[in-house]
């Protein structure tokens, strides 16, 4: 009798819903590149604030000029993991395009972080601007790619974060944009830690929101 009602229970269960209660390889692949990208997002939001921190408050040190470019890229490197680990979700997601301009983006944001090491006009300005417009395209497909897997997992109450992602990277667009064009105009820096310090809260919120809808994938 258990066995009869655990079949039909089953079968009320859209495919997604199957999924997500399963052990398949997909879905532990999945639930890890949701951890490598919270993690990457994390230590990317840690090198913001300690470039904020040290180049608008003290003088900034030379370890310190080492370690947080570095730190930035590592973050930047994860997301790219874990954004390539994602594409093990079944294909009912209909999200492989998503992906692959996701993973473009993000691969685009490792190019303009690994290249910081060479300072700031390195790239030129246009070069620049298209790398961070390709980054944060990425992460306006990336949160896409999160509405059709919730509402492949019947999650879409979840779907308000979504927004709130899509949101958010386009605020780091617009704010990242204005940022490098008032640095190629030589501006002063009371008007970039304006940008900087909002820019900011967009990447603290990122991680949370984030968070939150890796908790759908929870076991």
């Amino acid at each position: 009798m258990n066995n009869e009602s655990e079949v039909a229970s089953n079968s009320d269960r859209t495919s997604g819903e199957q999924w997500l209660q399963g052990t398949s390889t997909s879905l532990k692949r999945t639930r890890q590149g949701f951890t490598l990208f919270l993690y990457g997002c994390i230590l990317v939001c840690l090198a913001a604030l300690g470039v904020l921190y040290f180049e608008f408050s003290t003088e900034l040190m030379s370890v310190v000029m080492q370690v947080l470019p570095v730190t930035a890229l590592m973050g930047n490197l994860i997301i790219f993991a874990g954004a390539l680990l994602l594409f093990s979700v079944p294909t009912e997601v209909n999200s492989r395009g998503l992906l692959i301009g996701a993973a473009v983006g993000f691969f685009a944001k490792v190019i303009f972080a690994g290249t910081v090491f060479w300072g700031p006009g390195f790239l030129g300005l246009p070069l620049a601007l298209c790398l961070k417009l390709a980054a944060y395209i990425g992460l306006i497909l990336f949160a896409l790619f999160l509405r059709n897997l919730l509402l492949y997992l019947n999650r879409s109450d979840q779907l308000v974060k979504v927004y709130g992602l899509l949101v958010t990277s386009v605020l780091f667009l617009l704010g990242s944009w204005c940022m490098e064009l008032m640095m190629d105009l030589g501006l002063i820096k009371i008007t970039l830690i304006h940008i900087y310090s909002v820019m900011l809260v967009g990447l603290f919120l990122y991680p949370c929101l984030f968070y939150s809808l890796k908790k759908v994938l929870a076991p």
